[in-house]
């Protein structure tokens, strides 16, 4: 494995902006992509940590090999050793949106609610929602509007409606029950606010 990228994950206080940058830094495009090649063996055959750290930055620089790679990731998952490094994967699986990849992410969702894992689960339930399959989930998706605090509630439909759009949004609110309706219709400036100010907020600093 890359001694170097090995280096900068295992020595830098944020990993995962040092490495991109480090990548995305080099002046010739082939060293980008020998780089992002060197990544994909680390993403596999690293420790814990290194695994997480490769594999988010891959599925930032989407390189070539990405959906070769998911299909790896998903094949050879261990979900009680694996558990470290689920959110990158569903990451790249939300990123690929083959209807393998959807069933994966389904999957892995029913396995954390099983088991009561909560951050688990809402990791795996964004990246679904991120998907056009948001509609497999839709009964996951109103026990979160009718189940949760209004910060939950306000921050979730903020991401929601950011990922979705208006359209798809409206199409969500059409499934809430009558009482769920009324609670979100209440929270409409606050959801507003979060979308600006959190999400859309996002696309600016990108830019």
């Amino acid at each position: 494995m890359n001694k170097t990228l090995l280096d900068i994950i295992n020595n830098s206080h944020e990993a995962v902006y040092a490495l991109d940058a480090y990548i995305f830094n080099r002046e010739s495009p082939q060293q980008k992509e020998d780089l992002l090649d060197d990544l994909r063996v680390i993403s596999l055959k690293g420790n814990d940590n290194q695994k997480f750290v490769a594999l988010t930055v891959i599925s930032v620089n989407k390189p070539k090999y990405l959906e070769e790679l998911s299909y790896e990731l998903i094949e050879n998952f261990d979900y009680e050793n694996d558990e470290y490094i689920i959110k990158p994967i569903v990451n790249i699986c939300s990123i690929v949106k083959k209807q393998q990849h959807i069933e994966y992410m389904e999957r892995i969702l029913d396995y954390a609610l099983k088991r009561n894992k909560e951050y688990l689960a809402e990791v795996v339930l964004r990246s679904i929602i991120s998907t056009d399959y948001w509609k497999n989930v839709i009964n996951n998706i109103l026990q979160v509007v009718s189940d949760s605090d209004e910060l939950t509630v306000v921050d979730f439909l903020a991401f929601f409606q950011y990922k979705r759009g208006k359209k798809e949004y409206r199409s969500l609110l059409e499934f809430l029950s009558k009482e769920d309706r009324k609670k979100v219709r209440s929270y409409k400036k606050e959801i507003s606010a979060r979308l600006k100010n959190a999400y859309e907020a996002l696309d600016k600093i990108d830019k």
